[in-house]
């Protein structure tokens, strides 16, 4: 598992899932796989960064942390 910040930013908006997964053009159940901390696509994780408006590293920590 990774530890990760989505939860955290989306709900400091606040976004539902659904919101955050139209924003960054992901299903659904890659944001709730993110916020489980199980493993998506890089891509993926930057597309989620990118619609928090926040840095990759901000939210999914640096590639050392993996």
């Amino acid at each position: 598992m990774r530890d990760n910040k989505v939860r955290q930013y989306r709900e400091a908006i606040p976004l539902s899932i659904a919101e955050l997964s139209r924003m960054a053009e992901l299903a659904p159940q890659t944001i709730t796989k993110m916020e489980k901390g199980l493993r998506t696509r890089k891509n993926s994780e930057l597309k989620v960064a990118k619609a928090l408006q926040k840095k990759y590293e901000e939210v999914f920590g640096s590639d050392a942390d993996v």
